[in-house]
Order: C-alpha cells, then structure tokens, then sequence
C-alpha cells in the first residue's frame, strides 16, 4: 500500500469520510481521528519514548486526518500510570516535538489531550489520588483526598503549564478531558462532588472548574490555538448522571466561547465497558449518543463508539457528527485510511473490538498490543510494512487453513514465496469458526476472513478438502513444510488418530478425571458444530478461563439448556478482559446460568458430577497447612450432559512423522500455533508472523 498523503482522492462510498475539515485554523486532510488512548509506551521517568514516535507516524503514514495524543499528565498527583506522560515538565518538549515533526511529515495534524486522574488509577495500590470529595470510585478500594484550595490552583496551574509546553512542542491543539476518567469529570458529576463550597452544591459550581481550567489553557495559548473537549455525555451507571446531565454540561462549556469542539465520550470506570465498548455492547448504541450530541451544539462533534470506515461514513451523511474518532481500528490497521482511499476497503483489517491485546495489556501498564496486528506498539521492530522481499524465493507448503496457517500464508507471499495451503475441512478458519458461534462474539470470525481476503489477493494456492499426508505433502516438492495442524479437546471424545504417536510416546496424557469417557461428556466443539445438540442440566468446566467455556455455556443457555458452570480458579471467565468478562457475567444473571467458582470437578458419573470446594481446612497440621487440600465432596445431581473444558492437546503427529521420514530430510519443516502448544490468538498470530518475515 502505498504511503497516504494529503492528496487523498476522494472514492465513492466514503465522500464524507475523506472530504476536508477544519477545526478552528487547523485544516485537516478527512475526517478520520485517531482518538486518544493510554498505550503505556512512556518512558518510567514520564518523559515520551521512540515507540511513541513510531506508533503515530505509522497511523499519520496511513492516512489520518488527525491524531489526538494520549492522556498526559498536568501534575505529578495526576497520573493513573508511571507510564503517563509528564505534560506539566518542561523537559517533555524535546520528546513530544519528536512525535509532533514525525506525524507533520507525513500530512496529519497532532493535538494532545491534558487530564488529571483524579480518583482513577491504573496502579496498585495507586499514590494519593485528590478528589472533590472524599469517597472512592465505586469500582476501586481506594478512597482519596478531598482537594484543598491549594490543590485546585496547582491543577488549575498544572493545565496552563501543560498546555504551554504543547505549543512549545509544535503539536496543533489542546483537548483536555472531562470524560470517562479523570477530575474534570468527578467535579462536573453530582455523585462524585459533594462539596458546598464554590466548587460544589450548584452545577454552576460543579462546573466551575473546568470552566476556569479552559480560561487558564485560552490564557496560555492564546486564541488561534484549537481547545476540544472530550466529554462524558452519559455516566452509565445506577448512580451517575445520565444524557440529559451530560448535554447541560455541553451547553456550559459551550457558552464560554472558548471551546473549538467536542469529542464524544461515555461510561466510567464503573461502567469500565461503555468507555471502550468490547463487541458485546452494540455499536449502533452509540449513535444515540453522538447525535444528541451533534442536536446541542453548534460546534464541531467528533462521534466515538466503535467505529468502522462504513459505520463511519454513515455517521457523516447522517449529520451526527462532524468527524469520526476510532482507536482501537487503526491499532489493529494503521492503513485503514489509505486503503479506503485507494479503493481497498475489502483489505480493511476491521477491528474486533476483544480488548485483549489493547485495553487488557495497557491495563496492567505493558505497552499497547493488536491480537491481529503484532506491530502495534512495537513498530520499529515489527511493522508489517517493514516485511521486505525474500533474497530466494521457495515454495512454502503450510498444512492447516487456521490463524495460524493463514498468517503464515499472508506474510510468506508477501515475501515472494510461493504458498500453498492444505485444509482438510471445506472452510478456512479453523477453530475461529466455532467461536464465532458463540453469543456475542460473532466478530473473533474477522481475524480469520481477512486473512482469507488477504491471501487470495496475494495469490496464494488454496487447496480445500485435501488433508495434509506425507505424500500429499511430498507430491508438491516443497522448500519449507508449515504445519500449523492446530490443537483438539483434550478428552477421550473426539479423538481422530492425530495424536495417537504423541499419546504412545508420552508426550500427552489425558486428565486423571473419572467419568470423562462415559457417553454424556461431550466436548465444546461438538457442541458448537452442533455434532451433539444438548437439552436439558449441562454442566459446563471451566478450565481454562477464557471463551470457550463461558462462550459454550452461554450458547447452551441460548439453546434453552439449563446450564451450571464450575471452576477450580476464583472467577469464571477469570483471563477475559475485565470489562468483557463483565458482561459475561451480567448475560449470565440475566440467563440464568449458574456460576460455581473455586470448585473442583472430581468425578463425573452417570446422572450427576461429583465436585469439591477448592480450599477446606482438612489436615492443616504441620507441614500440611501448605498443601492445598479440597472440602468434603459433594454433588451436583440430575445432570444430562458434562461439557469439560479442561485443556487442549497439540495436533502434532504430522510433524513428528515428516520429521522422521528420509525424504524430507532437505525440507525445512517447522510448526506453528496450536500444534506447538495450545493458546490464545494474539501469540498464534504473534509467532505466525515472527517465523514467516524471516522464512
């Protein structure tokens, strides 16, 4: 894809998208904004980093208007992150102008968004976090500090210093946040602000900081400098304030005439999944609130909420905003701009909106990750755009059609190689397909179809319905043999002679659990596949804390099944990403699925599943009280199915049989993904891509 400049052409579908827009003096190539987001690439000492640089040149050289830089912080008490930038320090100057010439270089504008945490924080236990009021965040144990005159001037301080040093750097706005996190937001809310002083018991007064933090920013800046905010219209929450709060909000700020223009923004903390909805919470839901937005203000609206380029463009003709913010989108393809423009928009790698490589891994302070792209956040090391030509081309022959074998595919052509691909199955996509199947999670299906696109616009040779042998192998004369056969349930159902070498040598054994051969269990992908359709009480076991446990309960609940859930770990669902898996658990309520944490499976026999609690205080005598021993057993009775997802076991006796026949002795063969070890996609796809730009 060629680099995007501020030539874009205009294509029909995304007239609005790509048109011209200006905020205040600042003329922006389209309406395309990469929202402000905390990547957790900073430097310990708050100072910005080169993966900084890297990170928003790649989204300014594939085609945004403008980029909205990260939270930064105006005071050392404001930062939810040792990872946030120190705005309020003059020695950040250096290393935001950095950033600054490399996104102007390549045509996109860059404002900076100023916050202070206030009574949210990344950290744990977090430092002393100020507040209006002394309370916590619903969603925290941690209580704050009730803010003195003194701190609020030193806040007050902190925004002009900060927005100073913005200007200083060469960046082309300020947007400051009275949004989702942060201490605008606690002092505008009702919840949050109890104080009876000027700065609280009126909304004049609620309001009053914000207002005089946007006078301070006016007054630092001067008047040709564009001044947004990013604006919680909605709370979300029983407690906070809902719509009709959040637009007298817009009203005031807008009344100071010294506000340019508005960026939409929802939930809190505690409604953590409306600030960056996972794909359970409906995007069109947004449009609701961008438009009431766009209805009470005559300045220009950035719309927020999981946005695609097509949602984006009917965003735009509908005249429910003005611009159209997406983040997570260009985290997983920087080049969604430049395709659409070229007229590729069917080789947009459309977001899947998981969370797990973005929100969960900036959540625990690791720098900013795509479960599909694995360059973000490290793109100067692993930018798919810096995959280059092969020395020698090959002929590379990947058995398997799953993420893995198609990432493989995808990068290796790139590289010239010739590709071949074996699927044994008449469909691409391997297990992906099956967890699409899973209610609310339709979308995980994207990973898999845009490789499929990706691939057949490279040229690759896909042979459907053809499983991977020896000879069928060897009869295409390969230079390198992927096998990427993928991974199984490790149970005795199911079992297709894939891992019967690995079992004999040892290399796999089955779960020493009673029961699991008996004709009721059945495994969650005959369950999806719809192999085996369940009624009645199944009990589903989590053993591995992520989708395809909670995903298949819930599916059976949606089957009209009576659906009870244990696990030996502390929560169902315990690896999904914290707001996802609070979803989860409310779909779960409102189902009727019966969730049972910190409980064993013992046994499973004919009628009934025999469990017991994790923790007892059974033989806690000497060295014993180290050793975990489980409660008294018991019984969960009138069971029809057990559905045990407890482990996966590799499919790799094609790669252990090609390893050991003589006429493979000069082929390279290596194996991907599932078949090296069972796991999630992001690593899948990780090591996919890591083995094929050096094949």
């Amino acid at each position: 894809m060629p680099e995007a400049t501020a030539a874009l052409q205009e294509v029909a579908g995304y007239t609005h998208l790509l048109s011209p827009f200006s905020i205040g003096r600042v003329r922006l190539r389209n309406r395309v904004v990469f929202q402000p987001h905390f990547t957790a690439l900073g430097h310990l000492d708050g100072m910005p980093s080169d993966d900084h640089v890297a990170y928003h040149e790649e989204r300014a050289r594939g085609g945004v208007g403008l980029i909205i830089l990260e939270s930064m912080a105006i005071h050392p008490t404001g930062k939810m992150s040792r990872r946030f930038v120190n705005a309020w320090d003059s020695a950040v100057v250096p290393g935001l102008a950095a950033i600054a010439d490399a996104v102007h270089a390549r045509g996109a504008k860059l404002f900076g968004q100023l916050t202070h945490g206030g009574h949210t924080s990344l950290e744990h236990p977090p430092h002393i976090m100020w507040a209006p009021t002394q309370m916590p965040e619903p969603s925290s144990h941690h209580t704050t500090k009730a803010m003195d005159e003194d701190d609020i001037k030193a806040v007050i301080d902190g925004f002009a210093a900060s927005a100073r040093n913005l200007v200083a750097a060469g960046l082309d706005g300020i947007e400051i946040k009275i949004a989702h996190d942060g201490l605008l937001r606690s002092f505008a809310s009702p919840y949050f602000n109890r104080r009876t002083d000027a700065y609280g018991g009126s909304f004049e007064n609620r309001m009053r900081l914000s207002l005089e933090v946007i006078a301070a920013i006016k007054q630092a800046t001067g008047p040709d400098v564009p001044l947004g905010v990013r604006i919680c219209v909605n709370e979300f929450t029983p407690f906070g304030y809902d719509t009709d709060y959040g637009l007298d909000m817009v009203r005031a700020l807008e009344a100071t005439g010294q506000v340019d223009y508005f960026n939409s923004d929802a939930g809190s903390f505690s409604s953590y999944w409306m600030e960056i909805p996972p794909a359970a919470v409906a995007a069109s839901d947004f449009r609701r609130i961008n438009a009431a937005l766009k209805q009470a203000t005559k300045l220009p609206v950035i719309g927020f909420g999981r946005i695609s380029p097509q949602s984006g463009e009917a965003l735009l003709a509908a005249g429910e905003a003005d611009l159209v913010g997406m983040a997570r989108q260009l985290i997983a393809d920087p080049e969604t701009v430049a395709k659409v423009a070229a007229g590729r928009g069917d080789l947009v790698r459309l977001c899947i909106s998981c969370n797990d490589g973005c929100i969960h891994q900036v959540g625990q302070e690791k720098g900013v990750r795509c479960i599909q792209n694995p360059g973000a956040g490290q793109e100067r090391r692993m930018s798919e755009r810096l995959v280059t030509r092969a020395e020698i081309a090959r002929h590379v022959v990947i058995a398997g059609g799953g993420p893995a074998g198609l990432k493989i595919a995808e990068i290796a052509a790139r590289r010239g190689h010739r590709v071949t691909l074996l699927e044994r199955s008449r469909r691409l996509g391997g297990q992906v397909n099956l967890a699409a199947l899973q209610p609310e999670h339709a979308s995980i299906g994207e990973v898999t179809s845009f490789l499929e696109v990706a691939i057949s616009d490279l040229g690759v040779s896909v042979k459907l319905g053809t499983p991977a042998t020896p000879e069928t192998i060897s009869a295409l004369k390969p230079d390198v043999v992927i096998v990427a056969t993928g991974s199984e349930p490790n149970l005795p159902v199911g079992m297709d002679g894939a891992t019967a070498n690995s079992r004999s040598l040892g290399r796999q054994v089955l779960p020493e659990i009673e029961g699991l051969d008996l004709p009721h269990v059945v495994s969650s992908e005959q369950v999806l596949s719809g192999e085996r359709r369940l009624s009645g009480h199944v009990v589903v076991v989590d053993g591995n804390g992520h989708w395809e446990a909670a995903g298949t309960a819930e599916f059976l609940a949606d089957a009209q099944c009576r659906v009870t859930v244990i696990a030996g770990h502390g929560m169902i669902g315990e690896d999904i990403e914290a707001g996802t898996r609070t979803l989860f658990h409310r779909r779960a309520a409102i189902k009727g699925i019966r969730l049972m944490p910190s409980t064993s499976l013992v046994a499973i026999e004919p009628g009934r599943v025999r469990i017991a609690p994790v923790f007892s205080d059974a033989d806690a005598i000497g060295w014993a009280k180290y050793i975990l021993m489980p409660g008294e057993e018991r019984f969960i009775e009138e069971v029809d199915w057990v559905v045990p997802v407890i482990g996966r076991r590799s499919r790799e006796d094609l790669h252990l049989d090609l390893r050991a026949r003589p006429e493979f002795a000069g082929v390279e063969v290596i194996r991907v993904g599932d078949c090296v070890a069972p796991r999630l996609i992001q690593s899948t796809i990780l090591e996919a891509f890591e083995i094929a730009r050096n094949l």
